[in-house]
């Protein structure tokens, strides 16, 4: 993984016409499509978008283990389970019962939350509580985790009626609350060991961003917004000029598209919710964003990287990111 990352997607990008076999299914990537699609149905009314959003449910419900969980893709981490693809693939399940009705992506949403809460668990300290990473391994604490699963447990709550669902919720706030600094940021991990403060920073603050939004929408908990409006801050201090977004702190040269996509996201949420100032930021990060469409329809991943490198390969992960956030009502 390290190898493909620092060296390797970089000699794909630049031999595109060479027959690279990169067929990992993420469930992340197809809770996000399934969310997107969804979307384009509601705005367009197309058949297609529906059996699209229909199609890849099913096929999540296909990959699902028998106790609820889903293998993470790649080799290097054979036999681990990532928080990150069940949440994700949950939500997307959870939103296509919503549109049908069909029990059974519901059910499939109620066996990865009981291996959710059982199985990978949390890390309590005293009123707060942080969802772990993987299951089976105690790692460090990671905000932007326990923000999606925080997300998790609304879209559960709200879809099924049942607030109990909501139980934990009031101490990951407690952890994201204390942990927030004073500039807005929420550090990427906390903990002993390899705790990082700053990696790619202003996209997964970002995340936590959209996460508290969608929270407070579904619950009307007003908790969440003094946490919003501090973040957002932090984001504003990302954004160059002509609307790209900075790699991290410290790290002014790597330029990522999928990133703006996400901060154009968050302050476009903002806007709606009332939260003034940030119209401008809304437009400048939106025209960056378009402007590096392909011909085709993708985006490129990055430039700048090294300096130097680019990868203009549209990896289907972040495309599905991308597509989701320009949805954003």
């Amino acid at each position: 993984m390290r190898f493909n990352y620092r060296i390797g997607r970089f000699i794909k990008s630049y031999l595109p016409n060479l027959a690279w076999h990169d067929d990992y299914c993420y469930m992340q990537a197809q809770g996000y499509w399934i969310l997107a699609n969804w979307r384009l149905f509601a705005r367009t009314g197309s058949e297609m978008y529906r059996a699209v959003a229909i199609s890849c449910s099913e096929h999540v419900l296909q990959r699902q283990r028998p106790d609820g969980a889903w293998d993470y893709p790649n080799r290097e981490w054979k036999g681990r389970i990532a928080t990150t693809e069940g949440a994700w693939a949950s939500m997307g399940l959870i939103e296509t019962y919503r549109k049908t009705g069909d029990t059974a992506f519901r059910e499939g949403a109620l066996r990865w939350y009981d291996f959710m809460l059982n199985v990978i668990g949390f890390q309590r300290s005293g009123e707060e509580l942080a969802a772990n990473y993987f299951a089976f391994r105690k790692s460090n604490k990671v905000p932007n985790n326990s923000a999606f699963v925080l997300r998790f447990l609304a879209e559960l709550a709200a879809a099924t009626g049942k607030t109990t669902y909501l139980q934990p919720t009031s101490g990951l706030l407690e952890f994201l609350r204390n942990t927030q600094t004073q500039s807005g940021e929420f550090p990427y991990s906390l903990g002993v060991g390899r705790a990082r403060t700053h990696f790619q920073c202003y996209q997964y603050n970002a995340f936590v961003c959209l996460d508290l939004i969608r929270y407070h929408e579904l619950t009307g908990d007003y908790a969440p917004l003094p946490l919003i409006r501090k973040v957002l801050s932090f984001l504003r201090s990302g954004v160059a000029d002509d609307g790209h977004i900075l790699y991290q702190c410290g790290n002014s040269h790597r330029v990522v598209v999928y990133h703006a996509a996400a901060l154009n996201a968050a302050f476009g949420r903002a806007c709606q919710l009332g939260i003034g100032g940030h119209d401008d930021i809304y437009q400048r990060t939106l025209s960056y964003v378009l402007s590096t469409q392909h011909r085709l329809g993708g985006f490129p991943h990055s430039q700048r990287e090294y300096g130097l490198l680019r990868d203009s390969r549209s990896y289907p992960r972040y495309q599905a990111m991308i597509l989701y956030h320009l949805l954003q009502p």
